[in-house]
């Protein structure tokens, strides 16, 4: 008798235990599939949201952003803007577009799309975040917290006007690793006095021409203090970017893409298009 209820108990627990599990995955394949409608929907809310903020911006000469401000299409012909909707209000948030540095003077792509552009110009491809800044006294987070550096770690570069090398040891010398491809702009500081840099991360790919060039990054760890000061590179365009705590102006900051080739240029360049997108900005209103 024991033995049949045993057996008998031993059944139900089994069949309980199997039909049990059949209908918690049953469960949650439904809410799985409730989950992946609901952000389907959501999706699609979203799309026909940015639809509606993209043509309601898209007439607009003065286009609201983030905290406030104004960003004055009729100053930043052929550039490209993304929109958002934050809190209900339609916004543009991100901004795009490139310019080219004469060497005398900054021109946008729109004015020179369909020419043929002399070599010795250089570009910078230029992706911002759109936002109304605001005042502040605290220190950077990132980037270079030093405000001077040591004169013997110090190179200037003389091909380069306004752009120095700041080393961790005196050259040659492998600790230079990524302060040889660091350079920083000397007279272009951000609000707490530290210094802005030029990141060429290009100079260590294992492209076959920057490594056939005796340019990069290994080799520039080979070179003294008076070959670095002489350092130019040429054609070589090894590709460099500003990030975005380097580069700001009043409607945000941005991430700056360029390249070896136009670094001759760079730190004239660079605050100029600040100064450009600044002036696109309309606060106060």
């Amino acid at each position: 008798m024991y033995r049949v209820i045993r057996k008998d108990a031993y059944w139900w627990c089994k069949t309980i235990l199997k039909y049990g599990l059949v209908v918690a995955f049953c469960s949650w394949l439904v809410s799985c599939y409730v989950e992946s409608e609901r952000m389907a929907e959501e999706r699609d809310r979203r799309r026909e949201e940015s639809k509606k903020c993209n043509q309601k911006l898209a007439g607009m000469e003065h286009v609201p952003i983030l905290g406030g401000s104004l960003l004055d299409r009729t100053k930043i012909p052929g550039f490209h803007f993304g929109s958002s909707t934050r809190d209900g209000l339609c916004i543009a948030d991100v901004l795009e577009g490139s310019f080219w540095w004469t060497g005398t003077e900054l021109r946008t792509e729109y004015q020179e799309s369909g020419k043929e552009k002399p070599s010795s110009w250089g570009h910078f491809n230029v992706a911002a975040r759109l936002y109304t800044r605001k005042p502040s006294t605290e220190p950077y987070n990132m980037g270079r917290k030093t405000i001077d550096w040591p004169d013997e770690l110090t190179v200037k570069l003389k091909n380069y006007p306004g752009l120095e090398l700041w080393l961790t040891a005196p050259p040659p010398s492998v600790k230079n690793e990524f302060s040889v491809t660091s350079f920083v702009i000397r007279d272009w500081r951000r609000r707490d006095g530290t210094p802005r840099t030029i990141s060429c991360d290009g100079l260590d790919s294992p492209r076959e021409k920057i490594v056939e060039s005796g340019m990069s990054g290994t080799d520039l760890l080979r070179f003294n203090k008076s070959q670095l000061e002489n350092l130019d590179f040429g054609d070589l365009n090894a590709y460099c970017t500003v990030g975005l705590h380097n580069f700001d102006f009043a409607g945000g900051d941005a991430r700056v893409g360029t390249g070896t080739e136009s670094l001759r240029g760079a730190s004239i360049a660079l605050q100029m298009i600040s100064e450009y997108l600044s002036n696109s900005i309309i606060t106060g209103k």
